[in-house]
């Protein structure tokens, strides 16, 4: 849900924040339920450890549980991002000099948001078109749900992440929408009529997409990182 900006840092457009929070708390529970099953095995791994190792088995290298409790965190944290007023207060030539390079940044990070967001559409599509093909014997190749959600879920939240307006990639959202709408996996699987159908539109929706997206995109951040 959210867009490419700097190294360790993400944009998150202001409606989207309590959807990116819910996601967030889901994870952080489920990471502590993870944390908690490996810490019931630890003490078994650590013997194991010493079995195994014989001579070389060093316990200072397995701290107890508690401290290895301890070593695992997840937190998150919402920063603005802008220019300090307060510098205009001490320099209007460094508050002046810190704006044009805040504007360069946020139009380098409009353009990575653009192409990335392309080219992502652009891999998804090609992805399922190529999974809606036959094989050399003509049966259909395996269509994984996760395939099909992912573009699903892209599609869903375009309009909320089309920060920069990028219309010419709204045009083709549009039609990937419409391939898909009231259309199932089980479908897109077991009816070839269907399968064919959605298959050419999203063959029709490469093309287009291939030539918005540039080749000089760094990839700095992936919509299926996540």
């Amino acid at each position: 849900m959210c867009l490419p900006f700097d190294v360790g840092i993400h944009l998150l457009p202001l409606c989207l924040v309590e959807s990116v929070e819910e996601k967030l708390r889901e994870f952080k529970e489920k990471r502590r339920e993870l944390v908690e099953s490996f810490l019931s095995a630890y003490p078994r791994l650590c013997r194991e450890a010493a079995g195994r190792l014989r001579t070389l088995y060093n316990p200072t290298d397995y701290p107890p549980v508690d401290d290895v409790r301890s070593r695992f965190t997840f937190t998150w944290q919402y920063v603005s991002y802008g220019v300090p007023e307060q510098l205009r207060e001490i320099s209007a030539r460094f508050f002046e000099e810190e704006r044009e390079k805040a504007v360069v940044a946020m139009s380098e990070a409009c353009t990575e948001i653009q192409q990335v967001m392309r080219a992502s559409l652009l891999e998804m599509v090609n992805h399922l078109r190529e999974r809606l093909s036959d094989q050399a014997d003509g049966k259909p190749q395996r269509l994984r749900e996760s395939t099909v959600q992912k573009l699903r879920d892209f599609l869903a939240t375009f309009d909320l992440r089309n920060v920069v307006d990028d219309q010419e990639l709204k045009e083709q959202v549009e039609k990937a929408r419409a391939l898909l709408e009231g259309v199932s996996t089980d479908a897109l699987r077991n009816m070839p009529l269907v399968r064919s159908w959605v298959r050419e539109g999203m063959a029709n929706i490469a093309a287009q997409m291939d030539t918005l997206v540039s080749d000089r995109v760094s990839r700095k951040f992936r919509f299926d990182e996540a």
